[in-house]
């Protein structure tokens, strides 16, 4: 089984090792963080998870698996908006910066970067919560 609680650890280092030098890639991987801890709050709260289920990368699919941080997020416009723009920086999904050779201007890096800590941040707090 997966070991999503490590592998958010590790691609959180990895972000952080990142940024800013390489823009870009801090993005990819602050993306694939987030999809991680999505993942472990998922299967440290929710029973019975299949694992299969979560095999995606999309926030919204894997918010599916659990109804009330799903609800949570839904009803708190800001995180909706942090996990959007963490999720789809520079106008593309995470996962397809890999692809990207070019570097998001200071503006666009900033914004995403608050973002990415602050959607981390509360994502941990409801964590503690559920």
């Amino acid at each position: 089984m997966e070991d999503y609680q490590a592998a958010f650890l590790e691609r959180h280092t990895d972000t952080e090792t990142l940024k800013p030098l390489r823009k870009i890639g801090a993005m990819h991987f602050g993306g694939i963080t987030i999809e991680c801890l999505l993942k472990s709050i998922i299967c440290n709260t929710v029973s019975g998870v299949n694992t299969e289920q979560l095999r995606t990368h999309s926030y919204m699919e894997i918010l599916k698996q659990h109804n009330k941080l799903k609800y949570r997020i839904d009803n708190f416009a800001e995180a909706r908006k942090w996990l959007d723009q963490v999720e789809n920086p520079m106008g593309q999904h995470f996962i397809d910066l890999r692809y990207s050779g070019v570097e998001p201007d200071e503006s666009s890096y900033k914004l995403w970067l608050y973002a990415y800590k602050s959607i981390q941040s509360w994502l941990i707090k409801q964590a503690a919560q559920l």
